[in-house]
């Protein structure tokens, strides 16, 4: 008999799905990148009937194998590919070069056909008793899905590799748009990915620990109890999530970024500036307007600065200021607006009694945090230190 706080669990589990599937679909703005999440959380639902069907419908419990087993193979994928969208914005759920994704699944799928054809009594000693395969037809096969669960950890290694990397993009490409990233939406993004990546972490931990001791590592209760609130994080940020970057430009823009930071590896220029017909003296009058339009107008002071409006003071296109920031004056435009930010915030620390976090504000910082953590990249020192440093100065 299965333990009846699992049995609430795993309902509990499935019913989140049930309901969580159709609540993110209703939007049809985020219903075409949110279409892989909905796909992994309808796996996810599948799996999670595994500790039911063989107690409650044992004798369905072959049938759910054969569409069980294919549905773990379906989790990486459309994670990878949920997030992909999320930072792009994608406008089509999947393009053919994303069906190489499930290079697993195919595979699994024909696996499955072939647990259907097991004869009950053989399905039974694989799945439900684990005793040694007994006969040629089950031992190849046993053998066959061993070597799929190992690539299956592969690939859930690269997943987590995959979702890392394009974070680092998507965070250097809001850098280029952005001047304050304490945005409530860059927090969900961080939240949401940081709730995947906890799933693999947590499911390479826990299979991989188990299998070399030879037992379960956790509990049936904690493994039920675990998945339900990653996956409850999951929905719930998914849900929060509103875009960061303009519909139709963000796909190039994070391919752009994920290429920069290959560029910035090996010191080379990316290819998105390498055809540009923006000459030194165009970049030069560029930055001439900008520090113009930042000094007389201080823009630095709004929070909510963006590169588009710079560029819309300045007269300049976006993409020329853009890439005058990166290849010209060897800065984001994050980094570009913090530094004026943090000139303006030394006079008033010398020679205002106000508190650090008001100046911060005054200056166009949204958090005391972030002014405390720009200070002291630009700086070396916090601005207490700063102040303090200044004030022995003085009196001697």
């Amino acid at each position: 008999m299965v333990d009846p706080i699992v049995m609430v669990l795993t309902a509990m589990l499935i019913g989140q799905t049930v309901l969580s599937v159709p609540m993110l679909m209703i939007n049809k703005k985020t219903r075409v990148y949110r279409l892989p999440l909905m796909l992994f959380l309808t796996a996810c639902g599948v799996l999670a009937l595994n500790v039911i069907v063989p107690h409650l419908f044992p004798s369905w419990y072959q049938a759910y194998t054969v569409i069980g087993f294919p549905m773990l193979f379906v989790l990486c994928p459309t994670l990878r590919l949920y997030i992909a969208g999320l930072t792009e914005q994608r406008q089509e759920a999947f393009s053919k070069a994303d069906l190489n994704a499930f290079i697993l699944l195919w595979p699994a799928m024909a696996v499955s056909v072939a647990i259907g054809a097991l004869p009950p009594e053989q399905h039974s000693a694989l799945f439900v008793s684990d005793e040694d395969p007994s006969g040629l037809y089950s031992s190849i096969l046993a053998g066959i899905m061993l070597v799929l669960m190992c690539l299956w950890l592969i690939e859930c290694s690269v997943t987590l590799a995959v979702i890392m990397k394009r974070l680092l993009a998507f965070k250097r490409q809001l850098k280029n748009h952005y001047s304050n990233l304490d945005d409530r939406r860059l927090y969900t993004t961080r939240r949401l990915v940081f709730a995947a990546i906890c799933i693999w972490i947590f499911a390479l931990f826990s299979v991989s620990i188990s299998n070399l001791l030879g037992q379960a590592l956790l509990t049936l209760r904690a493994e039920v109890f675990t998945a339900l609130i990653l996956i409850w994080c999951v929905t719930f940020f998914a849900m929060q999530h509103t875009p960061m970057l303009p519909v139709g430009l963000a796909r190039e823009k994070i391919e752009h970024a994920v290429e920069g930071l290959d560029a910035t590896k090996h010191k080379t220029t990316p290819d998105k500036y390498r055809k540009s017909a923006l000459s030194g003296e165009q970049s030069a009058r560029i930055v001439d307007k900008i520090t113009r339009v930042m000094r007389d107008k201080k823009l630095y002071m709004d929070a909510n600065l963006t590169l588009k409006k710079l560029a819309d003071a300045s007269g300049v296109s976006p993409n020329y200021l853009s890439q005058t920031l990166n290849e010209t004056l060897r800065v984001n435009f994050f980094d570009f607006v913090n530094q004026w930010r943090i000139e303006a915030s030394k006079s008033e620390l010398l020679t205002s009694a106000d508190s650090v976090l008001k100046i911060a504000l005054d200056v166009g910082f949204n958090a005391r945090s972030s002014f405390y953590k720009a200070f002291k990249k630009e700086t070396g020192v916090t601005p207490g230190e700063f102040r303090k440093q200044h004030a022995r100065q003085t009196c001697e």
